[in-house]
């Protein structure tokens, strides 16, 4: 018997027809005409072949220019999967926009709260608790292992339920061991809240799974930059509400031993589950309606009808089942389907769609997670990410000890060293966010040659190794020569942010390209290795700490530049090749 088939939703009811596939091409797709246009509705401009728009014939061909009025006008949209070609950030009641202010706030509020012990250790912590520099240590290693943890397994949970509740229940799942602060006394209670806490790193993966399922390749590296970017300063806010909340209560009367445990109670726990019940309410999983409707656009049509597998879980599966009770066919159960498709969204329109276009999330398979583990693509993006994130968490935290060591005296406070170092972690609002809109530049640019993920890839590698570089110079600099100066230091810093934050952004436009059934799988591997990268970093500034008498405080530093350098480059070498 043979299976059920995969039938996506049709006003009509009527009967299949089949694509044929462009000569010469395994995934292009020519739709074949139809009797009636369908109109799907996704909150921009009409995606069917009557009201297909000048500018969404524009944007399928890589040639739609960027236009301030598109931060604000609707969306034009793919009618194969329902993304949007543009990024209308300022138009905030749109579905487009409404999912990445939505992702943004999430992880913003998420890195805020999961840097909240780290904004309170040197002034209440380690004092209260009688902690040693080595136990501090090990205290912020413990925050970030848990990330590690939580994004692997993040990324296939975001296939199968959804990046709004798995972002949502990241958030809820943090605030739990941020209320139970209170009962910390002593360092291996400190050690397991903090790991605990790091649950929030996780939210990195739906974040930007969420903005990838609503933002197509030619605007993704833009939209994911802006939202890591602006979500990742909450790691920068995070001292500033700290201990002003400290200070606070500090001057309401209450002792340092309870007010920086109060501390928690007041802030990160009511605002994770503000945020997780706003994203819960006012968010939408998909284009296309709920996560369990994902595969009734167009696109999943073309897919089958080109022979690509389609996955469905079981609720999509029932899903499948009542549409077509409702319209009088036969319903049937499979898990992995094969069929032809309808052609009407696309009557005579001679839009082309490849895999990317037409690929939808699906519950990840022994199969797919092979495919996933042998892409040398992914690998690349994910050790590229792991030396790039992960030497800005440990700079984040080394840096204000370091600038302190170097010039601290009666004119440079520890206040004064915090100042200097924030500089580093600010130029994320427009280090990251610049790295993506050239991303999708370079892939509009070069998208016509066939070379449109290659430059990408170039751009990712370049930043990425460059980072490395100038970390070498800056360890070079501290510890040769003339004594280092402030202003010298700070412009290495500076050049070491736009690279390596470039790079961050370049990572997240180029992993939806990757294996895009799965590309919250692929999310949470490059995300668990920035997590992986912070823990190295930071094992090195650990032990290489360095001395000033000696000049031995910029060995840390060189030793990660080459670390970096030695990671990367091999890739620029290795004929990764191209994706659609």
């Amino acid at each position: 018997m043979s299976a059920p088939q995969y039938s996506p939703p049709s006003s009509s009811g009527a009967a299949d027809t089949s694509f044929p596939r462009e000569k010469g091409s395994e995934d292009a797709i020519t739709p074949a005409p139809a009797p009636a246009p369908q109109v799907i509705s996704t909150g921009g401009q009409a995606t069917t072949e009557e009201y297909v728009s000048e500018a969404q014939r524009a944007a399928q061909a890589g040639q739609l220019p960027f236009r301030w009025a598109s931060l604000y006008e609707p969306a034009v949209v793919n009618p194969a999967n329902g993304k949007s070609y543009t990024f209308n950030l300022l138009r905030f009641w749109d579905p487009y926009a409404t999912s990445f202010w939505l992702a943004t706030l999430g992880f913003f509020t998420a890195f805020i709260c999961w840097f909240s012990f780290g904004a309170l250790m040197t002034e209440a912590v380690r004092g209260d608790l009688k902690l040693t520099a080595e136990q501090v240590a090990n205290s912020n290693l413990a925050s970030l292992s848990g990330t590690v943890l939580v994004r692997f397994i993040a990324g296939p949970a975001v296939d199968r339920y959804g990046p709004r509740k798995v972002l949502a229940s990241l958030l809820v799942l943090g605030a739990i061991p941020s209320a139970l602060v209170p009962t910390v006394t002593t360092k291996g209670g400190l050690y397991t809240i903090r790991f605990f806490i790091s649950l929030l790193g996780g939210t990195f993966v739906p974040t930007q799974a969420w903005t990838t399922t609503w933002f197509d390749r030619q605007v993704v590296g833009t939209a994911n930059a802006f939202s890591g970017g602006w979500g990742n300063l909450g790691g920068g806010l995070s001292p500033v509400l700290m201990i002003n909340t400290f200070e606070g209560l500090v001057r309401a009367g209450m002792t340092h031993h309870l007010a920086w445990r109060i501390s928690f109670l007041v802030l990160p726990v009511p605002l994770l589950f503000v945020v997780a019940a706003l994203i819960l309410l006012l968010g939408r999983d998909h284009p296309a309606g709920k996560w369990s409707q994902r595969h009734q656009l167009a696109g999943t049509a073309m897919a089958v009808a080109a022979g690509r597998e389609v996955h469905l879980d079981a609720r999509e599966i029932r899903e499948q089942e009542r549409m077509r009770e409702n319209a009088g066919a036969e319903g049937g159960r499979s898990e992995k389907v094969r069929a032809s498709a309808k052609g009407q969204d696309f009557f005579e329109s001679g839009i082309k769609a490849d895999a990317v276009d037409t690929a939808q999330s699906e519950p990840l398979t022994p199969k797919s997670a092979l495919a996933v583990a042998s892409d040398l693509r992914v690998w690349m993006t994910a050790l590229c990410y792991m030396t790039s994130f992960g030497l800005e968490t440990a700079l984040d935290a080394a840096l204000p000890q370091l600038l302190y060591g170097l010039f601290g005296g009666p004119n440079f406070t520890v206040a004064d060293a915090a100042y200097a170092a924030s500089m580093y972690g600010l130029l994320n609002l427009f280090a990251r966010p610049g790295g993506g809109v050239i991303c999708d530049i370079l892939y509009r640019k070069y998208r016509p040659q066939g070379l449109g993920v290659r430059a990408k890839v170039t751009f990712l590698i370049a930043t990425a190794t460059a980072q490395g570089v100038l970390m070498i110079g800056l360890g070079f600099y501290i510890d040769k020569g003339s004594p280092p100066t402030l202003g010298g230091v700070l412009g290495f810093l500076v050049g070491v942010a736009m690279t390596g934050f470039a790079a961050n952004a370049a990572a997240y436009a180029c992993y939806g390209h990757f294996r895009p059934q799965n590309v919250g799988t692929v999310a949470g591997c490059v995300g668990a290795f920035g997590a992986l990268g912070g823990m190295i970093y930071t094992g090195i500034f650990k032990y290489q700490p360095g001395t000033k008498a000696a000049r031995t405080l910029g060995k840390k530093f060189w030793i990660a530049g080459i670390f970096n350098v030695v990671a990367i480059l091999p890739f620029g070498f290795l004929p990764l090749g191209d994706a659609a």
